[in-house]
């Protein structure tokens, strides 16, 4: 389960039920290798295209990623696939001289 503590301060249940499916969606679509914002805006184009309906049948089981067609899961797929850590990392370590920050044993009480 996603939510849990998470859902505290949404305010209803309603509002914590909708943030657990969205955050459900997401998350499904991230582990599928797909963008969540690329996939969700194909989606609600599909919606709009409907005249504002959620697509049904064969326009639905499009949007699921284990029987998506390979070309719409290819455009909803970020460039480099899916976001690791490395792809945020620096170029260069950071020098061993830059932490100057005293160890939490030796810093002292607290303000």
């Amino acid at each position: 389960m996603v939510g849990r503590k998470n859902y505290y301060g949404s305010g209803s249940v309603v509002s914590a039920e909708l943030a657990g499916r969205a955050w459900t969606v997401t998350a499904t679509a991230e582990r599928a290798g797909i963008n969540p914002l690329r996939y969700l805006s194909a989606y609600l184009d599909a919606c709009a295209a409907a005249g504002g309906k959620a697509p049904e049948g064969e326009a639905l089981t499009r949007f699921l990623p284990w029987a998506a067609d390979p070309a719409d899961l290819a455009a909803w797929r970020e460039a480099g696939g899916r976001h690791t850590d490395a792809d945020t990392a620096p170029d260069a370590a950071p020098d061993a001289d830059a932490d100057t920050a005293p160890d939490a044993d030796t810093a002292g009480p607290a303000p």
